[in-house]
């Protein structure tokens, strides 16, 4: 795949994405939402044991949590196995999480939006790592600001579509309505960075 700047272009609207995102959890919310707890649960778990729970662990966790939408989107499954897939990439989840973290906190150095800047420009590594498991973390991050050029507002403003979800989880009670607004907002996302490579002739693996 040539991951070339400027030669991704959202061609899907952003509504069209939510709905896309919609049909994917139509009859498969508990499975989404069960998929949620666990992840809040093992994050919270995470934040209990000193430095291995918050540098070694987040990071396949996250990778985990990418992996299990990803499929669910693509492919329907609700396997809440995929959650803990990330840990089969231990070392490349590692480096691509905390390369991202490090480009970002330096880029908030000069400012709080140079850093909200870069944030969205190493967005899709993740993403990308699984998709290309054989590419290095570095690497990964290097499609992310190519496929990201110019795609960045963009997603800035489908993500504050979400801000109207994320005030109404609040009320419920002990943020309980994270458990539905989350997924919905992961699973756009995902069906964002599917967009931007159908929009560059790439698609993705269905085998994967």
């Amino acid at each position: 795949m040539d991951y070339t700047y400027g030669a991704f272009r959202p061609t899907a609207s952003r509504p069209e994405l939510k709905n896309r995102a919609k049909a994917a959890l139509s009859g498969k919310w508990g499975s989404a939402v069960l998929a949620m707890l666990i992840f809040f649960l093992l994050q919270m778990g995470c934040g209990i044991i000193p430095v291995l729970g918050t540098i070694i662990l987040v990071p396949p966790l996250q990778f985990g949590l990418v992996i299990f939408f990803i499929r669910f989107f693509r492919h329907g499954e609700t396997e809440l196995e995929n959650l803990f897939k990330g840990f089969d990439m231990f070392g490349k989840a590692l480096a691509v999480y905390w390369l991202s973290q490090l480009y970002i906190f330096l880029w908030s150095l000069l400012f709080i939006v140079p850093g909200i800047v870069a944030s969205y420009r190493y967005s899709q590594a993740m993403l990308i790592l699984y998709d290309n498991p054989e590419i290095t973390a570095s690497e990964a991050i290097r499609r992310s600001k190519a496929m990201m050029y110019g795609n960045k507002m963009t997603l800035f403003i489908q993500d504050l579509s979400f801000l109207g979800w994320f005030i109404l989880s609040i009320f419920p009670g002990f943020y309980i309505g994270f458990l539905w607004s989350m997924p919905y907002y992961y699973i756009t996302r995902v069906a964002f960075y599917d967009n931007l490579l159908e929009s560059a002739g790439m698609g993705h693996n269905n085998s994967i």
